[in-house]
């Protein structure tokens, strides 16, 4: 197996470079010292990761500074450009000792290696050739504890190798850190642990290999030093590290308590050691440097659902003293939406309406907050949360509601990767939503009872929130779990107009393969119940409407990170809605009456009102069942560009969670490339979506001899294919495709 450690070949697809160097006195440039390296080439590596080794070497391929400056590499290695390397031999020979090492280390001590220069596109090509050999095998591994502190799973979990493996010097030297830190967690700080590979023979390519635990005696902390604090107390400091005198000096004692310190925003680094000392009575060090007390934050970001987006926060540490923390936020989304609004690879936040339903959607969406953190509110583990907010949402297409309230909520750390949150928001929320939405999705038709609904009223839910996290990484994970579980109620025992019972829950999981790649997965599940005393408490007195739920409540699937062959929210129960005009139009060969549309009798499906002329209207559902898979491939690492395969399904109901079979469905394969940033991924998806034919209800209207306006659903649905409302045969299938541009991971 041959791999290619080329930059400029994997950005440029093979193509061609302008010379920019040719050695003096027409010297060959494989033999001229200091000549450029364009290409670096790994032959015969089997057993090893390639990448990984080719990334240890000095001699590197000259690569592209960055993906923007591609369509210049083309042209020019110019410093400005390219990261250059050129050709040390004295480099190359120790890059050959360094390669014999590598495979030393992992086993393979008979490894030959050999390097070859050889002239290509104006400089030089290095290629280092790998004989592996046969692998030096352990015979026989004896683990032996003085006392038997770790139970025999704990150590088999700790060593992965058996009789017959290579001998991995690697993999045994991250099993003695285990068994060390195993020990460490038990209070045994001072143990040690030894490796005897003494008795490998070279002759018989193999040999025992021996583990000795001796974990002496257990340790406790006898007091905590803190030095480098300067606007910091000493007491803030020590009760985040959470080490009291006489507790167990323990390593997941020692990681909490760095990792509460640098979460509280007070320092810039946190070190934690020992003084030296046989005793078992440690003296713990905490040498803190900190951070600026006051931090703004000014970001900005362009995607295909939110147009032009502003973010700004202003932080307050050690607000009138401790730990306590204080952060105004206010963002401000919908930027340029006029313009932007369903042109090139932008959503259309209006589905599709006109005139006056058009402009809420176009408005620009915000939100503000005034948030004060108080830890060890009820204990050390415990941290109290106050909020004061105001906003402006908006589901693309469907509805927007305004409110302003505050909230409560207290966390707690239930482990070290687990907290649960129980919290309390009170708010005055304010629906605004077309009469079809409130007449189909809320079962609200008569305007006065939908005046009811418009009115701000009370939504004050009660949660609880529990969150498993362990990931190692929060913004692009590679290894671990995580999951999150959110319950709420609202009722009038919470002072809430709209009750409801709603349930959420979501795990995502990620996992290293072959070549660096992660192969992610992720579940989501919920079901939300609307109480029949919403109604009476909103004063609804309609008979035949059905229990009222917010619409924030609802579940919606489709978009940037959910279901991505789909726009956003448009996966799920939808109607069509129509312009009476259009089905009464009497050049229309069997057009429909007045008569036939006040009763419901109009058929929808008449031939020449094409699909163009319904406008799909989504709903959100009461149930829903997500679940992705996808695989993240590494492309160009020294730029931080990766690529995605990815599948995603959904399945979206309208009334009880066992109805979900019954709901819309569907699946939807799809790609896209990621590069990194401070801020998370930047990502750029190309769902498919696949060919699905449905049949909608359709809501029209009719005009009322007073001149009123009355909501007629048809009692024929609508045989329904999005991509017939787009024209010819590419057009239809560039219906099918939609982009998503995204900061942050899908999951």
């Amino acid at each position: 197996m041959t791999v290619a450690r080329s930059s400029f070949r994997r950005f440029l697809g093979g193509g061609l470079f302008l010379m920019s160097a040719v050695s003096a006195g027409g010297q060959d440039p494989a033999d001229a010292a200091g000549a450029l390296v364009v290409d670096v080439r790994l032959a015969g590596a089997r057993a090893v990761d390639p990448d990984a080794l080719l990334d240890g070497l000095v001699t590197q391929a000259t690569t592209c500074r960055s993906v923007l400056y591609a369509p210049l590499c083309l042209v020019s290695r110019s410093p400005l450009f390219a990261r250059r390397y050129h050709l040390d031999r004295t480099e190359l020979r120790r890059d050959v000792l360094r390669i014999r090492l590598y495979y030393w280390r992992r086993g393979f001590r008979d490894v030959v290696v050999t390097s070859a220069t050889t002239p290509h596109r104006g400089g030089v090509r290095v290629t280092f050739t790998v004989d592996e050999q046969a692998p030096t095998r352990i015979e026989s591994l004896a683990v032996v504890q003085q006392d038997s502190v770790l139970p025999a799973a704990v150590v088999e979990r700790a060593i992965p190798l058996a009789a017959g493996d290579p001998l991995d010097m690697v993999v045994m030297d991250s099993s003695l850190i285990r068994l060390r830190a195993a020990l460490w967690e038990r209070g045994h700080a001072d143990a040690t642990v030894t490796l005897d590979t003494s008795r490998v023979s070279n002759a018989t390519n193999g040999g025992p290999v021996a583990v000795t635990l001796r974990p002496g005696a257990r340790t406790v902390v006898e007091r905590v030093d803190v030095e480098g604090n300067r606007q910091v107390s000493e007491r803030t400091v020590r009760r985040l590290l959470r080490l009291e005198p006489g507790d167990l000096y323990r390593r997941s004692a020692v990681e909490r308590g760095q990792r509460d310190a640098y979460l509280s925003g007070l320092f810039r680094e946190v070190q934690l050691g020992v003084l030296p000392t046989t005793d078992s009575a440690k003296t713990v060090v905490a040498r803190v440097e900190e951070a600026p007390l006051n931090r703004s934050e000014f970001t900005g970001g362009l995607t295909t659902l939110d147009f032009l987006q502003l973010d700004a926060q202003y932080t307050r540490y050690a607000f009138l003293g401790g730990a306590r923390r204080l952060t105004l936020q206010g963002t401000i989304s919908n930027l340029l939406a006029p313009t932007l609004n369903g042109t090139a690879f932008f959503y259309d936040v209006t589905n599709g309406a006109t005139g006056a339903e058009r402009e809420p959607f176009l408005r620009p969406t915000w939100s503000a907050s005034v948030d004060l953190a108080q830890p060890w509110a009820f204990g050390t583990r415990t941290t109290l949360g106050t909020s004061m907010f105001t906003h402006r949402r908006s589901v693309p297409g469907v509805v927007t509601d305004r409110g302003a309230g505050a909230t409560i909520a207290a966390s707690r750390e239930l482990g070290d990767q687990v907290d649960a949150t129980l919290g309390y928001t009170w708010e005055s929320s304010r629906i605004e939503a077309s009469d079809v939405y409130f007449c189909v999705s809320v079962g609200l038709c008569v305007p006065s009872a939908i005046e009811v609904v418009r009115r701000p009223n009370p939504l004050a839910p009660l949660s609880f929130v529990v969150q498993y996290d362990g990931t190692d990484a929060p913004l692009a994970p590679t290894r671990g779990v995580r999951g999150r579980l959110d319950l709420e109620h609202a009722s009038g025992i919470t002072s809430s107009d709209f009750a409801f019972n709603r349930a959420a829950l979501s795990a995502s999981a990620y996992r290293v393969v072959a070549r660096r790649m992660v192969l992610a997965g992720r579940v989501r599940l919920g079901a939300v119940k609307a109480l029949a005393s919403t109604n009476r408490r909103l004063g609804v007195t309609d008979p035949d409407a059905g229990p009222i739920l917010h619409p924030r409540k609802y579940f919606f699937s489709g978009g940037a990170r959910s279901v991505r062959g789909y726009g956003e929210n448009q996966l799920g129960p939808r109607i069509l809605t129509i312009d009476p005009a259009q089905l009464t139009d009497t050049t229309l060969s069997d057009p429909c009456t007045v008569a036939t549309l006040a009763n419901g009798a109009c058929d929808p499906n008449i031939e020449g009102v094409r699909a163009s002329k319904f406008l799909p209207r989504p709903l959100g559902g009461t149930s829903l069942a997500e679940a992705s898979i996808e695989l993240r491939v590494p492309l160009v690492r020294s730029l931080g560009v990766s690529g995605a395969v990815f599948a995603d399904a959904a399945i979206v109901g309208t009334r009880r969670f066992s109805d979900l079979l019954g709901a819309s469905a569907t699946v939807t394969p799809g790609f896209g490339v990621r590069v990194d940033t401070p801020a998370g991924p930047v990502r750029l998806d190309l769902g498919i979506r696949p060919q699905v034919v449905e049949r909608l209800p359709v809501i029209t209207q009719v005009t009322n001899a007073d001149g009123t306006f009355e909501l007629v659903t048809l009692r024929t649905p609508r045989r329904f294919d999005q991509a017939e409302a787009t024209g010819g045969f590419l057009s239809q299938l560039v219906s099918r495709l939609t982009l998503h541009l995204a900061i942050g991971p899908a999951f």
